[in-house]
């Protein structure tokens, strides 16, 4: 076994003890060192019981989620643990939108915000947010302590200068993580990205049937272009995760898709439970959440090369709680700043305020006071003031 210092203050240090099956367990000492129990009590009820999802000779890496063990990016998750013991939460994940080119928020941008047009009959006319934005938007999510930049929504990797925003992150603050649907990619965009200095290529795969894959990208041969996406990421040496968001209706189709995770040697499946519609329409119920978190305990119990498998109603229901709002911000393609993509409340907009007095706003909530084991639309207060909001009038509480 291996020990390494993860990080170190005065009075607290926490090491990293590396086992020789891959697996890491984390332990803290000195004077306060019980500042970092409740992270730690946390995080190694699962390190120990879970499969990671890659191992290197230098580092491991426990999802495709997460900072590799050791790394100066882990060092500042550690902190930001800390902070979020003494009540202090810092974003450590904010997503960034980089397109409205098959962007699912593209339409309801054009409907009400009128100051600015996106062409929906064909998106790629539609103009991207500035270069000015983004690389704001990831300088102050940095300064806030973020540790996760993700670039999501819709397919990201249609913005021509993605290996730009990729490369301008500074890597010993945050790791980088995208989405895709593989809609323009190949071995040289997987490798250029991978140069960039991203971590983890995440390609969404809705069904193992192609047509029905199709019919819900509404793109002739999107599940060719995302399963070709995966095998080019894997080719570059990227982390590669294939994700699925799953409501009551999906969660039967959940293993056929961990087979077909398994079939390409991705090295995490991931997912990411449907949250409720605005009007109000539960898209899970406990019994489905049991059956993913049975699905869950079944992969990652079992150490046989198989990829790890993620899913938000673990991470989020029994671990850290949902993250929105707590641990998560989100910027869309117009620089609002929200919880997450799908609450669609603005707390300000980066062209006008900072992302640390949106982050205050949106940390005033009560709904993000309290851990919480479901998203912030199963609240009917906190739904109610969205709804209120809602009709896309994204100025500021």
């Amino acid at each position: 076994m291996q020990s390494v210092r993860v990080f170190k203050m005065p009075g607290l240090f926490v090491d990293a003890v590396l086992k020789e099956n891959g697996k890491v367990i984390l332990s803290a000492g000195g004077l306060f060192q019980f500042l970092a129990r409740p992270f730690l009590s946390v995080a190694n009820k699962h390190l120990d019981f879970e499969k990671p999802a890659k191992v290197t000779d230098s580092a491991v890496y426990p999802s495709a989620w997460l900072p590799p063990i050791p790394s100066p990016v882990f060092n500042r998750l550690v902190d930001a643990e800390i902070k979020t013991a003494f009540g202090k939460f810092i974003p450590e994940t904010v997503s960034i939108e980089t397109t409205r080119k098959f962007n699912p928020n593209a339409e309801n941008y054009a409907r009400k915000n009128q100051t600015q047009t996106v062409d929906l009959i064909n998106p790629y006319n539609s103009e991207d947010p500035s270069g000015d934005l983004i690389k704001n938007a990831i300088d102050q999510a940095l300064d806030l302590g973020a540790v996760v930049i993700t670039f999501t929504e819709g397919d990201p990797l249609l913005n021509p200068n993605i290996a730009d925003y990729i490369r301008y992150v500074d890597k010993s603050k945050a790791v980088v993580m995208a989405y895709t649907w593989g809609l323009d990619f190949d071995f040289e965009k997987a490798k250029q990205l991978k140069e960039a200095g991203l971590q983890t290529l995440l390609v969404s795969i809705y069904s193992t049937d192609p047509k029905t894959h199709d019919e819900k990208r509404n793109i002739p041969g999107a599940y060719e272009k995302a399963i070709f996406a995966i095998r080019c990421g894997l080719e570059a040496g990227l982390l590669v995760t294939m994700a699925t968001h799953a409501d009551e209706n999906k969660v039967d189709d959940i293993e056929g898709l961990w087979e077909l995770a398994c079939e390409l040697g991705v090295h995490e499946f991931s997912i990411w439970e449907s949250v409720p519609t605005l009007e109000g329409a539960c898209r899970m119920t406990e019994a489905g959440r049991e059956k993913i978190n049975d699905f869950y305990r079944t992969v990652n119990s079992k150490s046989d090369g198989t990829p790890r498998l993620f899913s938000n109603t673990i991470f989020e229901g029994e671990m850290f709680g949902a993250i929105a709002g707590r641990r998560w911000l989100h910027v869309t393609t117009e620089g609002e700043m929200q919880p997450d993509p799908y609450i669609p409340f603005s707390y300000g907009n980066i062209h006008e305020t900072s992302m640390k007095s949106a982050w205050k706003k949106m940390r005033k909530e009560s709904v993000f006071s309290k851990k919480r084991n479901v998203h912030a639309l199963y609240d009917p207060a906190y739904l109610q003031k969205v709804r209120e909001r809602n009709g896309w009038d994204f100025k500021n509480p």
